[in-house]
């Protein structure tokens, strides 16, 4: 009677492994040509309840088992991520072995920022261990940053205390990723790495030096942003920056940041006077200054050194 149930069960996998067998070649045909190469479980459930009659493969074959099978074929490996509360979390990811690519998984429709675009832009020398992934919010909030009125005090306030930082971190092989979550973009300024090993998104040039000047403790601080706006020039497009800025529409006066940068990386007046209108405001380089000093041209302290 063992026997039996053992030869039944044997039978019965061998006739899911050969559906899924004629069902191989579409599904490789999706993937190879499909805008991302690593998720989820969850993600690939989704994936899987939208184009399994696509892939020719019968009714009542549940997605893990697809996934498992793909696993098996060794179209697909699965990555090991851990977070702060040493949970684990996997990630699939479709031929490749590429950390970008493996990482960009962890959260739908995200893109590397801040200091590992910096990286990916070759704008430092240093090889990062920490990744930024960012993901947007889903609402826009531009216009009510449009009706809201700015006070000195309010900038003061806020810049007087310290910057808030993400919290969502997980760790795989020697890298720690940190997750932001940015403000509602349309992803301004995102392109793609695509080629046969990588399969990602960061921002350009432009956006990536925006966004370092918004937030630099995900850059390594004012220093390091500073070096970044040195190492761009010949590459940078100002009036492309400035566009950006606009559309994004910061409720703060960051055009003062960028043109103090801009000018202390020693670009020309023409490149930098872009960015002196409407300065009616003290800003500040960064958050929580300690000894600071202060630029009349730009109305902003910066810390001292810079």
């Amino acid at each position: 009677m063992r026997i039996q149930s053992m030869h039944a069960l044997y039978t019965d996998i061998m006739e899911i492994k050969n559906q899924l067998e004629l069902s191989l070649q579409p599904i490789e045909f999706f993937f190879n040509n499909a805008a991302i190469k690593s998720f989820t479980e969850y993600k690939f459930r989704d994936i899987y309840k939208r184009n399994g009659k696509t892939w020719n493969i019968p009714s009542g074959h549940p997605a893990s088992q697809v996934l498992e099978y793909l696993e098996n074929k060794g179209l697909l490996t699965s990555n090991t991520f851990i977070d702060d509360s040493n949970k684990s979390k996997l990630i699939y990811s479709w031929k490749s072995d590429d950390e970008y690519t493996i990482i960009s998984g962890l959260k739908s429709d995200s893109y590397f920022a801040y200091y590992t675009s910096l990286f990916l832009h070759q704008l430092t020398s240093q090889i990062p261990k920490t990744i930024y992934l960012n993901f947007e919010h889903k609402s826009i909030t531009g216009a009510k940053e449009i009706e809201k009125v700015l006070t000195q005090k309010e900038i003061d306030d806020a810049f007087n205390g310290s910057q808030r930082k993400s919290s969502l971190t997980y760790f795989f092989r020697d890298k720690k990723i940190i997750l932001t979550n940015g403000k509602f973009t349309g992803k301004l300024g995102v392109m793609r790495n695509q080629n046969n090993g990588q399969w990602f998104e960061y921002t350009d040039l432009e956006r990536t030096l925006i966004d370092i000047a918004v937030r630099p403790v995900y850059a390594g601080g004012v220093f390091e942003v500073l070096e970044a706006y040195k190492m761009a020039k010949g590459k940078l497009d100002l009036k492309k920056l400035k566009n950006y800025l606009t559309t994004l529409n910061y409720i703060y006066p960051y055009h003062q940041a960028i043109g103090f940068y801009l000018e202390k990386a020693g670009y020309s007046l023409e490149e930098y006077g872009i960015f002196q209108e409407n300065i009616k405001f003290n800003f500040y380089l960064t958050y929580d200054i300690r000894n600071r000093e202060y630029s009349e041209l730009w109305k902003l302290y910066y810390p001292k050194g810079v």
